[in-house]
């Protein structure tokens, strides 16, 4: 079976300058999925809100830009705009987690009202220039709300659904629920990506045993904590004595594109979000990821890297 693998969307890391460098030295995606954009009321949008959608920092091919809001109207006017960018897929963001988003019934906070999702897509999909596809959990506070839901996505053409089998409120935490994944896997008539926890080899291989007919895989987390777990799940050597030396490479480059790109402050900010994930797969005992954190300024962020690569 050919397996292909999408990147996950990570809030503050996964921009378009993550991406291009990260598959520049760890491998290519067969997907992308693009951090969210909130739908906008009116009838336009100032250019700057598509900075990281550009075509020009896009392989529109493969890179999946994501929405988030139930308001048709604009998301319509962002899709209109992705279209003419030349993206032949939008994503809808029905999985986030966060608590300012899931107050306003957006995200995971929109999967308890079938109704409000059910209005969406009639007012939406007839006037769509591109494919939809939809990212899931289970539910918000009941891992039952996509129950009432697969039966709504089946009656549309939708691309693909992306599920992350963990209700909102669990957020991160606690398993994922393959049980209820696979019920939902087999309710569902459209083409279904896993999302969730794929952080080694050996739970991949376990994945792919529990569910043969899966084929698609998002990955989020785990290719931060280890950015050579694509190149593993893909079955590529991977020459482990020069791992250290293409990891300096990665981050002096995410660094100075940033540098060049973005306020200082701004950027070690980057930074350290992006060590929050890979401080913890390259230290388990945590010191380095707090030094990072504790750091105030570039010239101090530069000394931590440049004692622990030495």
């Amino acid at each position: 079976m050919n397996h292909q693998f999408y990147l996950a969307p990570l809030r503050g890391v996964t921009d378009h300058v993550f991406r291009s460098v990260y598959e520049k030295y760890f491998g290519k995606f067969d997907y992308i999925v693009t951090p969210f954009v909130s739908t906008v009321r009116g009838t336009r949008v100032a250019d700057c809100y598509f900075k990281d959608t550009l075509p020009q920092n896009n392989d529109t091919g493969r890179v999946i830009p994501q929405i988030i809001g139930s308001d048709s109207g604009g998301f319509l006017l962002l899709t209109r705009r992705f279209a003419d960018f030349g993206f032949s897929t939008v994503n809808w963001n029905l999985g986030c987690p966060a608590p300012l988003i899931t107050r306003k019934k957006r995200g995971s906070g929109l999967l308890p009202h079938k109704y409000i999702i059910e209005k969406f897509l009639d007012d939406t999909m007839p006037k769509l220039p591109i494919e939809l596809s939809i990212k899931v959990r289970l539910g918000f506070e009941n891992k039952d709300d996509l129950e009432a839901l697969i039966p709504v996505f089946n009656n549309y053409p939708i691309k693909e659904i992306i599920i992350h089998p963990r209700t909102g409120i669990q957020a991160y935490e606690g398993s994922v629920d393959l049980h209820s994944f696979h019920k939902y896997f087999d309710m569902c008539r459209h083409t279904v990506v896993y999302n969730g926890d794929i952080r080694s080899l050996d739970y991949f291989n376990y994945l792919k045993n529990r569910f043969p007919a899966i084929d698609r895989w998002m990955i989020g987390r785990g290719v931060i904590i280890n950015p050579n777990l694509l190149a593993i799940l893909k079955g590529e050597n991977t020459d482990s004595s020069e791992s250290a030396v293409i990891l300096r490479k990665f981050l002096d480059e995410l660094l100075d594109i940033n540098s060049g790109a973005l306020p200082l402050t701004n950027v070690l900010g980057k930074m350290k979000e992006m060590w929050g994930y890979l401080g913890g797969g390259l230290d388990k005992s945590g010191k380095l990821s707090r030094k990072i954190m504790l750091s105030a300024s570039l010239s101090e962020y530069n000394s931590v890297i440049d004692e622990f690569f030495t």
